[in-house]
């Protein structure tokens, strides 16, 4: 079991606490014990970083315990990161020519997020997509082999409109009907329909006048 307490896992790194001397400065001998015991104890790990949240700045010695960790890390395929969002340790940094040789992170999101991406192909293989097939759709729906339901065609365009149109007028029709109204689809009676009545109008009237004259 391991002894060391002082560290805890973000992603892929091991995330040490950074070791403080009695006035409260970056203890970095102190750095270099808790790096080779975490080292040592998990061989297989590659990666380890230090939490230098709350310091406004380190020592030269700990840039160089930063950078002697990084070299053997390194060789491993691993790497020695800082969590740090102060300016003062990335100017310390920039000015010793470190800033391009250690990964820094503002927030611990930002290691998990590098974590999710740094995965070796051989950790995380991609497999080619497959091509959908006929098969695969239908054993989706339940019933597993299932003969998909025919779909019901439904007219549209100019043959839906037309059917809608005719079955106005139809009800047009009905109500008209019901309203003892003609239908003024219907043609107009024709003249050899109305001759007949006519004629018996004026045998009707011509009988009432004979009548009244006798």
């Amino acid at each position: 079991m391991n002894p060391l307490k002082n560290y805890r896992e973000v992603g892929i790194f091991d995330l040490l606490s950074a070791p403080l001397n009695p006035i409260g400065a970056f203890d970095a001998e102190q750095f270099k014990k808790d790096v080779r015991a975490l080292i040592d104890a998990n061989p297989d790990d590659k990666f380890v970083a230090v939490d230098l949240m709350g310091l406004d700045f380190v020592y030269s010695d700990a840039y160089n315990a930063f950078i002697q960790f990084q070299q053997e890390l390194s060789s491993k395929g691993g790497m020695l990161a800082l969590l740090s969002n102060s300016k003062t340790i990335a100017d310390g940094l920039m000015k010793a020519g470190l800033a391009s040789k250690l990964k820094v992170f503002s927030f611990e999101a930002e290691m998990m997020s590098f974590s999710l991406h740094s995965q070796s192909p051989e950790e995380s293989p991609v497999s080619a997509p497959e091509e959908p097939t006929v098969a695969a759709v239908a054993s989706q729906n339940v019933g597993g082999g299932a003969a998909p339901a025919k779909r019901t065609e439904r007219k549209t365009g100019l043959n839906r409109r037309f059917t809608k149109s005719f079955n106005a007028i139809i009800k047009k029709k009905d109500n008209l009907e019901n309203q003892g109204m003609k239908d003024p689809f219907e043609e107009p009676p024709t003249t050899h329909k109305v001759a007949p009545v006519i004629v018996v109008v004026l045998l009707i009237f011509a009988a009432l006048a004979v009548f009244i004259l006798m």
